[in-house]
This record gives C-alpha cells, structure tokens and sequence, in this order.
C-alpha cells in the first residue's frame, strides 16, 4: 500500500472510532435520563404515601382541623393530586407521566381512575 492510502485508512479508523464512542455516549446519556425519570416518579409516589398515612393517623385521632389540613397538603405534594375519601379507604390520584403509569391501573384504584392510563394513585384503608 501506498502511504497516502495507509493514510486514508488511518482517517477511517478515527471516523469509526469516533462514531462508536459517540453511540455509547448516547447510550449512557439515555440510561441517566431514565434513571433520574424513575428517581422522580419513586420521589412522588413516596410523598403520596406519606401524606395518605399521616391522613389516616389524623383520622385515627379524631381530629377534624389536622385530618382537613392533611387533605390540603396530600393534594399539593404530588402534582394535579386528587383525593378520594370513601369510608375508610383513602384514595390519592396524581397526574403520571407517561412512561411511568403503568397501562392498567392499580387494583385498589382501579374504581377511582377509571381506566385512564396518565394517572398513578396510591390507596390506604384503615380500620376505625
């Protein structure tokens, strides 16, 4: 081979190189992307939960000014929240994002979401 044709090769391997790297770099950069996505549904579902809870232990202790409060605060801790209370199951629906709702709603939601897929919801019954 002549030396300008060595040359060419050489150019071609960096080319491809570059390329492959490039791939991966995308393929890395998608990975953080989901992960901090997944981070933020868990972060969300987690306050849901929380809220719903200290709703029930308000609940429990007959206290109609701490149970109201709750009530406000579980709608404003997830985003576009909706509480449901019927007899002794709460019900907190908030507006998922789309990878994250799962396609079928959860059983326990199942009557509040009415098969609407962009809700996630989390569901706590308790006993009086």
């Amino acid at each position: 081979m002549t030396r300008r044709a060595q040359a060419g090769l050489a150019l071609l391997e960096v080319a491809l190189a570059m390329a492959l790297m490039a791939t991966c770099g995308l393929g890395v950069l998608s990975a953080q992307l989901g992960l901090a996505r997944h981070a933020s549904a868990s972060a969300t579902r987690a306050r849901a939960a929380f809220a719903v809870d200290a709703m029930a232990e308000a609940t429990l202790g007959r206290s109609a000014a701490a149970r109201d409060q709750w009530s406000a605060r579980a709608v404003a801790l997830v985003p576009n929240g909706q509480l449901s209370v019927t007899g002794s199951l709460f019900v907190l629906m908030w507006t998922a994002p789309r990878d994250e709702a799962g396609p079928e709603p959860e059983p326990e939601c199942a009557g509040a979401t009415a098969g609407r897929g962009d809700k996630a919801c989390v569901a706590l019954a308790f006993a009086q």
